[in-house]
């Protein structure tokens, strides 16, 4: 893809080369960028990139997509992300997975700046999320992993690339996340009404919006699992023959069981007060097998416990509202895979009647690449030397700058 910042006017510290503070005070410099966001989530099954175009900062940020690129991921690999997300493998065997998803990215950067039609020195820099492989802010031992290696993503493309953000956030005693809330506060806040901006992922995150908030009244945290439980159902339900509920199909098949249902919200997870965040640790794979032993015998229809799951994922939303913000909001705005399953949005509606449940499309935002484009908002911040966690919502000790620059050789 070559090497935009090899040479060019202004000079590197050597031949073919810039240095980080060059780059810094060039990027700095310039009104408008045009960055690449990447964003591989729980799923495993591929990574979002988007093409953004971002003025400003903090509040003032003003960000609008220019392009898009889905990139699926190999079956091999995925598999083999999820065996390790499971902990199974040897480390040759987390270096290597991190060394293919750098290629796969590569593949996305390229796919994306194909479909924009720009030639590649007009960007700036590649915001890569990675992908989780351990997520445990917790304890004595707090710690956050994402792999998928940046230098040779920087080298394969050309870009300098920003990753690693939740490290940063973790060691000053946060969760590592939300980090989605800071660029909620940056482009949904609005002036006269509390919004509630729900994302359902893989796992289901909330960043509550009071009315023309400061940063620091801004909350966030995990609700629970999104669509990974009923993604596990789904495949569990039909032998392996789907990946996941396309448009709600076996749920509206099923029945929600009630007495399940209510074994469900009793999970301490729920009750635990933010900052907080979870995932394949709490409602995994581990978890769903339990879940199985207990209760696939006393099923009369396998779609049942899809249903119920679907219940479950919404009633957790409704749930984590009701105990912990402030004031019920003025509109709950839904992003994710979750808000293309019909009938997890029809639960949602009717938890939250009167309040409008409305989708990011509705707010200008292509739900679809919504994390990829925050990703890129996160790395505008990060490249101005501008801190972008909330400790409101991570729990950390302070404001911190998130994440780590890779200038391609």
């Amino acid at each position: 893809m070559g090497k935009p910042y090899a040479g060019d006017a202004g000079g590197g510290t050597i031949a073919g080369m810039i240095s980080p503070w060059d780059f810094a005070r060039r990027y700095a410099e310039k009104p408008e960028r045009l960055l690449i966001g990447l964003m591989s989530g729980t799923s495993a099954d591929g990574v979002d990139a988007a093409l953004v175009r971002i003025s400003g900062s903090g509040r003032e940020t003003r960000a609008a997509a220019v392009a898009s690129a889905l990139r699926p991921f190999p079956a091999d690999l995925r598999a083999r992300v999820l065996d390790l997300c499971h902990g199974v493998g040897s480390p040759e065997d987390l270096s290597r997975a991190s060394v293919a998803l750098a290629e796969q990215y590569a593949l996305a950067v390229a796919a994306v700046v194909a479909e924009a039609g720009i030639p590649a020195t007009q960007v700036d820099a590649v915001a890569c999320h990675g992908q989780t492989v351990s997520h445990t802010p917790h304890g004595s031992a707090r710690a956050t992993l994402q792999i998928g290696d940046p230098s040779l993503l920087a080298l394969r493309t050309g870009f300098p690339v920003v990753s690693n953000f939740r490290a940063a956030d973790v060691a000053a005693g946060g969760q590592g996340a939300p980090l989605v809330p800071y660029v909620d506060w940056c482009l949904l806040t609005h002036p006269g009404r509390p919004r509630a901006v729900q994302n359902l992922g893989g796992i289901g995150n909330v960043t509550y919006l009071p009315a023309d908030a400061a940063p620091e009244r801004v909350l966030g945290f995990d609700t629970g699992p999104g669509n990974m439980l009923i993604d596990l159902a789904a495949r569990w339900a039909t032998n392996g023959a789907r990946e996941f509920d396309e448009d709600g199909a076996l749920a509206t098949q099923g029945s929600v069981v009630p007495a399940l249902l209510d074994r469900l919200m009793a999970h301490p997870y729920l009750a635990a007060p933010p900052p907080k965040s979870c995932g394949r640790e709490e409602f995994g794979q581990p978890f769903f097998a339990d879940l199985l032993t207990e209760w696939a015998p006393r099923l009369e229809n396998p779609a049942d416990l899809v249903a119920t799951l679907t219940a479950f994922t919404a009633a957790t939303v409704a749930d984590a509202y009701a105990r912990f913000l402030p004031e019920p909001p003025a509109e709950v705005i839904v992003g994710g895979g979750g808000a293309r399953n019909p009938v997890l949005m029809r639960m949602l509606v009717e938890k939250f009647t009167p309040v409008p449940v409305i989708n990011h499309e509705a707010v200008g935002i292509n739900s679809d690449i919504k994390e990829a484009m925050a990703f890129a908002v996160l790395a505008n911040e990060t490249l101005l030397g501008r801190p972008a966690n909330l400790p409101s919502v991570t729990g950390a000790l302070r404001p911190v700058i998130l994440g780590s620059l890779t200038l391609p050789s």
